[in-house]
């Protein structure tokens, strides 16, 4: 009877790590998707031909200063 026990528990034990490694796991995938879909942005617009925004600051900063 309490072997039983002590093997439910360990069961138990066993499938909560098991989810919890399950979701550290998709929260890493969604962590990396997250970098990435961050640096293709900016990949993108450091390649766009328009000017940055900082440089626009600087100009009238300049212009007015």
């Amino acid at each position: 009877m309490f072997l039983d026990d002590e093997v439910a528990s360990s069961r138990t034990r066993r499938n909560e790590a098991r989810w919890g490694f399950y979701i550290a796991l998709a929260a890493l995938a969604a962590c990396i998707v997250m970098v990435l879909g961050l640096m293709t942005q900016a990949t993108g617009l450091a390649s766009s031909d328009e000017q940055p925004t900082t440089a626009h600051v600087r100009h009238e900063t300049w212009r007015h200063g």
